[in-house]
């Protein structure tokens, strides 16, 4: 072959990585503009071409450079808003990176109406599915963040509803979040047959706590009382409906 065609065919190989270089960037999901100065958020996709397969490096470094832009901000009196996204960015990169996951829900209201971080903390449930105390503050967050998504939150906690290795309270954390995603007359009609059930009779005052935020009313021993009632058999499910159903403050 002569000197020219490898020359031709050296630069028609550069010519299609720069294209298929172009295409990863432009393909690749954008984030904000950074504001602070100094602050800089690359694509993650971006990175993957750069970091030639050392992703995890990469994701310690984006997660090592946000740590460091979110403690200088909190030093100056500032807030950087921009942490969720380095951590969204780390773990594209690589999702078994655990640390963006709990330390941004843990940083984060529960009731913020910021929702950057729901995307990360998705990824985060779904890759560790086992680590209860992840699952129980991303509940929260989504229970009591905008859109209030106590289905999702139920769907998170299922899982350690019979699992043995979770304190008691865990494993029925899924109900209260069950509960909330019902209308009030269906969540109402379960908590009173969960009233009847001989094994939830120890559980009555957080049956009545779960009727209280049903309600959206704060009697909570009013509501205990007809409960314990009922359990009693001194009132009939029908009349303990229609007594609860008229303490419904959001009606």
């Amino acid at each position: 072959m002569s000197s020219l065609k490898k020359f031709a065919l050296f630069f028609l190989a550069i010519a299609i990585a720069i294209i298929f270089a172009i295409s990863g960037f432009a393909k690749s999901p954008p984030l904000p503009e950074i504001k602070e100065a100094g602050a800089f958020v690359p694509r993650a996709e971006t990175v993957k071409w750069m970091s030639l397969g050392h992703n995890s490096t990469a994701a310690s470094l984006f997660w090592i450079s946000g740590i460091i832009a979110y403690s200088e901000t909190m030093f100056d009196g500032k807030i950087f808003k921009w942490l969720s996204h380095l951590a969204d960015a780390s773990t594209r990169l690589d999702s078994l990176f655990k640390t963006p996951y709990t330390f941004v829900v843990a940083i984060t209201a529960s009731n913020e109406q910021d929702t950057t971080d729901y995307a990360l903390l998705r990824r985060g449930v779904k890759t560790y599915p086992d680590d209860w105390r992840l699952a129980v503050s991303v509940a929260f967050r989504f229970a009591n963040g905008p859109g209030k998504d106590y289905a999702y939150a139920a769907e998170i906690m299922k899982p350690f509803e019979n699992d043995t290795a979770v304190p008691p309270y865990v494993q029925g954390t899924h109900r209260t979040f069950e509960l909330r995603a019902m209308p009030t007359d269906v969540a109402i009609a379960q908590i009173i047959d969960d009233s009847l059930n001989p094994a939830y009779k120890s559980f009555q005052r957080g049956l009545a706590v779960k009727a209280a935020r049903v309600l959206d009313n704060s009697k909570i021993d009013e509501i205990e009382s007809i409960l314990n009632n009922l359990s009693k058999q001194k009132i009939e499910p029908q009349a303990a409906f229609f007594q609860l159903m008229g303490m419904n403050y959001s009606q």
